[in-house]
């Protein structure tokens, strides 16, 4: 890595000295150098000019790395939201089954985590668990409780790596979803989406004999990590007859490098990710035969609506993307709004006699309308501070009011870089504060003046490392009257959370990625990039070059019996390794098995 270039680190006193001894040479006669004289003094100044613009030059400032991420096609970093697996469990008196929607709102002490998808809770829990087939098949539901259990099988009909019984039969018009617990502590490589080392075959038990079911939904990537599986029965007329509760998985195709950890099946579980989201969008279409939509999202149900219809008025042309052009009109005074859920009534309607597309913007209850409307002067380049510290950057979305169009019309407006020239309809944040800049003519077009003319649209709060809570952090809901009877709990900690990363630091954490060549020119290229082959357990890589084409001996960290797996590693390694090849250069790679020690 070449040194930091200084561009001059001279003194105030040097440079003063060097400036004196320019003086003795060029001027022998100018012998009056006390610092009453004015040329002294000049000298003086000079001199302390020199060093002050001389330090400045050699800084370098936010701005100037920002601008060399973007050169390198680098994003600014956002920072992390943290979450956590959470569980709910309905009591045994609870009436029915409970929908919780997308975006519910759970706390931990006055921290915020949201649900990131709806979950339909089911009052079922498992009553027994078995691992095994045939007559080596155990019943093992009580040490299931508290204990882990290692998942070995075959391929095949014996292949089975687990059984497990649930208390209620399942509906076969519903979807089945449950988290798979795993251990995953084994040091692979994250796998990539796609990454299933084995196919696996999910099964249900009907009359005397097991049938497959579909799996529409795997994130566990065929068990090599933690995650949600959704399986589809078959709504047939014989599932319906029979009491379905007894579903298996085995192992279909392919075998493991190292036999998954299983600790747990859970259901009820949804993904909760720590952040407060402050308002929000969701869109319908209103038709000439639906007059009615209902709100899917918490916020939706529980909070303010502000209703926008995309106008039929064709806006100037302006040679821009289609989506800076549309205008919105207001119609909130013209739409009937349901109100607010409340407990035992998780549906909200809202009704509009017209048609045409719909923006309905969420707000939360609790925050008032004006700390989301804010006043645009029309003065160039306006700074608007927002009263919230954790703004989650990358979330923020506003619309402001358009002048002379028939009123009630807003135009939405994008976020910017401050550098990009020639944009219209578009702001940006100034350096590391939470300060919106609207356009000054030249970056982003300057909106017009109106009283709360500048609405949010979309915005979001968080924590960053904050939400990496401990194990039973999260216990509540934001309004636990809308879920009566349902408890909550997190029993891992909440992970991955990460404040946002000032543009130096970034850089810097970059630094070694890119001082690294791009292409595998030695040996040494090809031995790092293949070890961190995504999905992989290696333990050591072998490289030379061979003719026109590098030879890669890949030594996996746990022995390898089955064909496809062998040639699963292979093909991952060379799939990985193809885009960093040179022209012309052929790879061949080999799986073997052993320490791979010379």
């Amino acid at each position: 890595m070449p040194e930091p270039i200084s561009l001059d680190d001279s003194s105030y006193d040097e440079l003063y000295e060097r400036a004196m001894g320019k003086l003795r040479v060029q001027a022998p006669w100018w012998t009056h150098r006390e610092v009453s004289d004015p040329g002294i003094m000049l000298i003086e100044m000079w001199a302390l000019l020199w060093d002050m613009q001389s330090y400045y030059l050699d800084q370098v400032q936010e701005s100037h790395y920002r601008k060399y991420l973007k050169l390198l096609g680098i994003r600014p970093d956002q920072g992390e939201c943290a979450w956590a697996w959470v569980f709910f469990q309905p009591e045994a008196d609870a009436e029915k089954e409970c929908v919780v929607p997308e975006g519910t709102k759970l706390l931990s002490g006055g921290m915020v985590f949201e649900t990131e998808e709806e979950v339909r809770l089911m009052k079922n829990s498992l009553y027994g668990f078995y691992q095994g087939s045939g007559e080596n098949q155990a019943d093992a539901m009580k040490l299931f409780r508290k204990n882990r259990f290692v998942l070995e099988g075959q391929s095949g009909q014996e292949g089975v790596l687990f059984t497990f019984v649930l208390d209620r039969p399942l509906n076969p018009k519903e979807d089945f979803r449950f988290l798979v617990l795993l251990d995953e502590t084994a040091k692979r490589n994250p796998p990539e989406e796609g990454d299933c080392m084995v196919k696996l075959v999910w099964e249900y038990f009907i009359t005397d004999s097991w049938k497959e079911v579909q799996a529409i939904r795997d994130d566990t990537e065929g068990l090599l990590r933690s995650g949600i599986v959704v399986l589809r029965t078959d709504p047939c007329e014989e599932a319906g007859r029979y009491r379905i509760n007894r579903i298996r998985c085995r192992i279909g195709h392919g075998a493991y490098d190292v036999a998954p950890v299983l600790y747990k099946i859970c259901l009820n579980v949804a993904k909760a990710v720590q952040k407060d989201t402050l308002c929000r969008t969701e869109e319908a279409e209103f038709t000439g035969n639906s007059h009615r939509v209902a709100l899917k999202s918490y916020l939706g149900k529980t909070g303010r609506l502000w209703i926008l219809r995309k106008s039929e008025e064709k806006p100037e042309e302006s040679g821009e993307p289609e989506g800076n052009g549309i205008l919105w009109e207001d119609i909130t005074d013209r739409v009937s709004i349901d109100g607010p859920v409340k407990a035992g009534r998780m549906e909200r309607y809202v009704s509009y006699e017209g048609t045409g597309h719909v923006m309905i913007v969420c707000a939360k209850p609790q925050i008032s309308p004006e700390e989301l409307a804010c006043r645009v002067t029309g003065v160039a380049a306006q700074q608007i501070p927002l009263p919230w510290k954790s703004v989650m950057r990358s979330s923020v979305g506003l619309m402001i009011k358009q002048a002379g169009i028939r009123g009630g019309m807003y135009r939405t407006y994008e976020g910017s870089e401050p550098e990009e020239d020639r944009c219209r309809y578009a702001w940006h944040w100034e350096e590391e504060e939470n300060v919106i800049v609207l356009g000054d003519g030249r970056h982003g077009e300057i909106p017009p003046p109106s009283e709360e003319g500048l609405r949010f649209t979309s915005l979001v709060l968080w924590e960053g490392e904050k939400g990496n809570v401990p194990v039973g952090g999260i216990t509540k809901w934001e309004q636990p009257e809308l879920f009566p009877h349902i408890t909550c709990m997190n029993y891992l900690p909440g992970r991955e959370g990460r404040s946002r990363l000032a543009p130096s630091r970034q850089f810097d954490g970059i630094r070694g990625t890119l001082m690294r060549q791009e292409r595998m020119v030695t040996e040494e290229d090809i031995r790092d990039l293949a070890m961190e082959t995504p999905g992989l357990i290696i333990r050591r890589v072998t490289a030379r070059w061979k003719g026109n084409g590098a030879e890669v001996i890949v030594f996996p960290r746990f022995p390898l019996e089955d064909g496809y797996c062998v040639e699963w590693y292979r093909s991952r390694v060379e799939k990985y390794l193809e885009p960093y090849r040179l022209a012309g250069m052929k790879i061949k790679v080999e799986v073997r098995n052993g320490s791979g020690a010379q």
